[in-house]
């Protein structure tokens, strides 16, 4: 919608008329009433900003307050531009995380799966051939055997505690005081805390560069990309950001100041707020990390499907050879 409002804008069409337009060629039918609203409060008089905020489930605070700036300062069509490249970056490194996470998890559900079915329905057979020959099983075999009784006897009660202990951990979650304690917790990981790290300063240096772009306010800005975020040790390093610019500090000494921001956004900080460009500083700073969180993720990724590849194969091959050394002792079996 906000792509084919910003062609409307760009060909001279009054807002009205372009909204109008875009109204009629939306398919979704929440989308389009509330479009419809949208229309019917322009028409009124309304901003289109204040015509959105009524709206708050479809348009998030960020882009209201981006067209607000952008009717305010009369560039209406830069923001839309802005806001056009902002969302399409955005979705298109959500869409690289989910893609580069399918195959691992698939490989990981299908082995565990496999491992499932040879112990529990696969071995038990040759379990009960043995018993039936009255010969003791080979020790292998019988560990395993073990296992799979154990899993049918108490799987469910098994799946029933792990059931019980992920709702009592997303429940605790709840709390902010255990969501911090668990968010640090991760942040603190050898491999994976910098990269959450990285993600969330990507998605909050983007956003408050593209507010600044636009005319918002600086303070303003901040207030909007902090209320935005759920991590909590990021909102409360953005708290001591906003009360050290309250007080004139300025953005790149607090930056610098506070351990909890890398150097690197530090420094580029400094750099922009010098030569007046924070807000393409701060843009540059997040492209410079999701590229950073994009090499990071195909590395993990390349280094995951080998190592996993290797251990179900390895699982699994003991499994199937532990059959075979019961198989070949039915040999030596007296007749």
């Amino acid at each position: 919608m906000t792509e084919q409002l910003l062609t409307l804008l760009d060909a001279g069409l009054p807002l009205d008329r372009a909204l109008h337009i875009c109204q009629g060629s939306l398919e979704h039918p929440y989308f389009r009433s509330v479009m419809q609203s949208v229309v019917v409060d322009v028409e009124k008089g309304n901003t289109l900003a204040d015509s959105f905020m009524r709206h708050p489930g479809v348009f998030p605070r960020l882009y209201v307050n981006m067209v607000r700036a952008g009717e305010e300062g009369g560039v209406l069509p830069v923001v839309m531009q802005r806001l056009v490249e902002f969302y399409t970056r955005s979705m298109e490194f959500r869409a690289f995380l989910v893609t580069s996470s399918i195959y691992p998890v698939l490989l990981f559900t299908f082995g565990i799966s496999a491992l499932l079915g040879l112990t529990i329905f696969v071995l038990p057979k040759f379990g009960q051939i043995f018993h039936d020959m009255n010969q003791a099983l080979p020790l292998p075999a019988a560990v395993l055997i073990s296992v799979g009784d154990f899993m049918k006897a108490y799987g469910a009660f098994f799946l029933i505690g792990i059931a019980i202990s992920v709702g009592m951990f997303v429940y605790a979650l709840r709390d902010e005081r255990w969501r911090e304690r668990w968010q640090i917790a991760l942040l603190r990981l050898p491999v994976l805390g910098p990269l959450i790290l990285k993600t969330q300063l990507a998605h909050v240096c983007r956003t408050w560069g593209t507010l600044l772009a636009s005319g918002v306010p600086i303070l303003t800005g901040m207030r909007i990309v902090r209320e935005l975020t759920d991590h909590i040790p990021l909102r409360k390093a953005l708290d001591r950001l906003v009360r050290a610019v309250q007080e004139g500090r300025g953005v790149s000494d607090p930056v610098r100041a506070d351990p909890f921001f890398p150097k690197l956004l530090g420094q580029l900080a400094s750099v922009g707020e010098e030569s007046g460009a924070l807000d393409a500083m701060l843009i540059k700073v997040a492209d410079q990390y999701e590229k950073d969180i994009q090499k990071a993720t195909r590395n993990l990724v390349a280094l995951f499907e080998p190592v996993m590849i290797l251990v179900m194969g390895g699982l699994i091959g003991a499994i199937v050879v532990s059959m075979l050394t019961a198989i070949f002792s039915i040999n030596d079996m007296p007749l």
